[in-house]
């Protein structure tokens, strides 16, 4: 009705990739935050906020992401969740 499907598929084959780029990394490196979803064995959902300095997430390798696990609010659902599901989302926004 509205070509959405057209419109989708055309901006996953230009944004979804399977290693990090150049531009993926200047743009986590850079980040100040993120936001971090989750969800627990139940596919129960959660988001959080994670911050720090500019650089507190690297890029390790082609696949992989490192961030610090700071003690927020002590409940530790973000870690505990993957812990049983690792599927995330990350959304890393350039302001």
């Amino acid at each position: 009705m509205f070509d959405s499907r057209r419109i989708a598929d055309r901006l996953e084959q230009v944004t979804v990739h399977d290693v990090f780029t150049d531009d993926d990394r200047e743009v986590i490196e850079s980040a100040p935050m993120f936001f971090l979803a989750t969800a627990d064995e139940n596919g129960q959902p959660d988001c959080s906020y994670k911050g720090g300095l500019p650089g507190f997430v690297r890029i390790v390798d082609q696949n992989t992401l490192a961030f610090p696990n700071y003690n927020g609010n002590g409940m530790y659902r973000s870690m505990g969740n993957i812990v049983k599901n690792p599927q995330v989302g990350m959304l890393f926004i350039d302001f």
